[in-house]
């Protein structure tokens, strides 16, 4: 997560400069009270993840090199199958309620793919480590 807070403070800005010009523009209190929470919450979460890695957050450019192996997946049905799922769900809720039940189930599924992808994952990282050790 190199350089995570970076695109934050960039959106902060440009969100700010909007903000202004809808302070200027409509000059109503509700449309520049969303404005302003959309900005300042944006500040928290970059500020948050400076905080959280001091280094990281604020350091562009590539992470140092590593010879662990990192998951890198090219197809995972489970994040699929959740954003079917949840568009399913939300589909459901204007036209249909047994397609919420059906998205509903799709979400749980893919929760478990997901679920399952993970373990996978560090299962293998474990015996990769197993098997550099003397």
């Amino acid at each position: 997560m190199r350089g995570g807070a970076i695109p934050l403070l960039a959106w902060a800005l440009l969100l700010s400069v909007l903000y202004a010009i809808n302070v200027v523009w409509t000059g109503k209190g509700l449309d520049a009270a969303m404005a302003g929470f959309a900005v300042a919450a944006t500040i928290v979460t970059a500020l948050a993840l400076a905080v959280r890695r001091p280094r990281e957050a604020l350091r562009s450019g590539p992470p140092p090199p590593s010879e662990e192996p990192k998951a890198i997946p090219t197809a995972s049905y489970g994040s699929v199958l959740l954003a079917v799922g949840v568009a399913a769900t939300v589909f459901g809720l204007s036209f249909a309620h047994f397609v919420v039940y059906f998205g509903g189930g799709l979400i749980l599924v893919s929760l478990g793919l997901i679920a399952r992808e993970g373990y996978l994952q560090r299962r293998a990282l474990r015996r990769w480590r197993e098997e550099r050790q003397p």
